[in-house]
């Protein structure tokens, strides 16, 4: 399928000039009471929606120009610096610098304008080089300095106390410090209308594996962070070489997520003690294959020797992989002698590595289903909006907070019998990082998330005639119902893209 971006351009444009206004109308309270904090959050997510749908279309420049725009909001409306003549100045600058290249975008012209001295400006200002808000007084204990770090993040909070935190975890934090690596407290809430919240949980959790992040301690657990056992609401402790804007960044492209906080946990020297100075165990997913039973990476540089002292894995530990989609449970008998492995064993880790996750929804009385590596998210049925001369398996367009989406017809696609959408209806939204686009596919009712092995999933060609083959991957069986696994990429792209 070739998604022709121009298509969108109605959509874009009404969504474009909606920002624009809330922008402009915010700016000029701002301008007469600085310090209302509501109208900066305001102008902050008109800023991120206005970016996120400049950055769908290509427009580079606007989306470079909101990011920039984004930073120094984000600094104002978490107190880290003060708002100023200096600063007011330079966000309406970049406001009118913003419509100007919104209206290019319009008429598809080019006004030739040059950022570089306004975004030097403005990453000036958002490092401190206005007025940055009073600093926190010396800390005098671990207790002070956390108080301190938190009047400067913007968080509600930095004790860790239930985070249950052993002392051999608490020197590995310390030993992180010391060597300069970050310890941070990430504090992550969904949207009050996330339906699905085990994708959200895969998106973070690979996101923060991208950043090279390691997960100390997740409060749920991140096995129960995985199996949705969970309000709308976690936190993590993280050491990472990344500093907390940089991860800040990476989280805020993953929707339905509410609000994001990550606050510094430790400076050097804020823990002491006598527990014995080795590394805490750590969150560390595998990419191929998962980790030795006994071995616990330290947090220190990922080059470092395999000298670390270990830990043993108590029994039916639960190793997490974000990128394999489900946990991976270790077996409970003790681990076999170094190079010695029971064929018992090799075969039951053979089976745990080989599970597929997968999001079922229901289609003309048949279970179908999706990989959850690539459910970005599941929505309840909005309005679409329909466009001119698209593919007929395309019922239109959706604005997905700030993106455009294209909607497929699922029914229609598989050349199923169609029916009238109706409020029970929802719409599963799929990313495909490598063509960087998302699509929605429409269904008659999302079901459930299972765990299926890759050794119980048989080819397409079993499927009965009434399914369209060309757009299946396999067929499963579990609990004595049959899943039909549907090949997305095919359905989004068509066949010729995958050959």
């Amino acid at each position: 399928m070739n998604l022709d971006l121009s298509e969108y351009m109605g959509a874009y444009i009404d969504g474009a000039r909606e920002n624009l206004d809330t922008m402009d109308k915010c700016l000029l309270s701002l301008e007469q009471n600085h310090s209302n904090l509501d109208t900066i959050e305001e102008i902050f997510r008109a800023a991120h929606t206005l970016k996120g749908m400049s950055a769908t279309m290509g427009f580079e420049k606007i989306a470079h120009l909101t990011h920039e725009m984004e930073s120094i909001l984000d600094k104002l409306r978490t107190r880290q610096i003060e708002v100023t003549p200096a600063v007011i100045d330079a966000i309406f600058e970049t406001f009118d610098v913003l419509r100007t290249l919104v209206n290019d975008s319009i008429e598809q012209t080019d006004s030739g304008i040059d950022l570089t001295e306004l975004s030097a400006k403005l990453s000036g200002l958002a490092s401190g080089g206005g007025a940055p808000a009073p600093a926190a007084a010396p800390a005098a204990s671990a207790a002070s300095a956390s108080a301190a770090m938190h009047a400067n993040t913007g968080g509600t909070s930095v004790d860790i106390s239930d985070m249950g935190l052993s002392d051999f975890e608490l020197s590995g934090l310390a030993e992180a410090s010391d060597a300069g690596r970050n310890v941070l407290l990430l504090k992550i809430a969904l949207v009050s209308d996330c339906l699905l919240k085990g994708p959200r949980v895969f998106m973070v959790l690979r996101t923060l594996d991208d950043q090279q992040c390691d997960i100390v301690k997740a409060h749920p657990e991140v096995k129960d962070l995985e199996n949705e056992k969970f309000d709308k609401s976690f936190k993590m402790i993280l050491i990472t070489d990344k500093s907390a804007e940089q991860i800040k960044d990476a989280l805020e492209s993953i929707s339905e997520l509410d609000t994001i906080e990550l606050i510094p946990v430790v400076e050097s020297g804020d823990f002491s003690g006598s527990a014995p100075q080795a590394a805490a165990p750590v969150y560390a997913p595998p990419v191929e294959a998962p980790p030795p039973l006994t071995s616990a990476p330290a947090p220190a540089p990922r080059a470092a020797p395999a000298a670390a002292p270990v830990q043993a894995a108590p029994a039916n530990y639960e190793v997490h992989n974000p990128m394999a989609g489900a946990p991976v449970v270790q077996p409970a008998s003790q681990e076999p002698p170094a190079g010695e492995a029971s064929p018992e064993d090799e075969e039951e880790a053979k089976e745990v590595i080989e599970l597929v996750q997968l999001v079922t929804f229901t289609m003309a009385g048949e279970t179908y289903a999706l990989e959850i590596q690539q459910v970005e998210a599941i929505i309840n049925l909005v309005p679409i909006t329909r466009v001119p001369k698209a593919p007929m398996h395309i019922d239109g367009v959706i604005n997905l907070r700030g993106e455009i989406v294209p909607v497929i017809n699922t029914r229609r696609r598989l050349r199923l019998a169609e029916l009238a959408r109706s409020a029970s209806n929802q719409i599963i939204i799929l990313a495909f990082e490598e063509e960087k686009v998302k699509a929605g596919f429409l269904v008659d009712s999302v079901q459930e998330v299972i765990r299926l092995p890759e050794s119980a999933i048989e080819p397409p060609s079993r499927v009965s005639e009434s399914v369209d083959v060309e757009y299946l991957r396999g067929v499963g069986k579990i609990d004595n119902k049959i899943v039909i696994m549907l090949n997305a990429h095919r359905i989004v792209f068509g066949k010729q893209a995958d050959e």
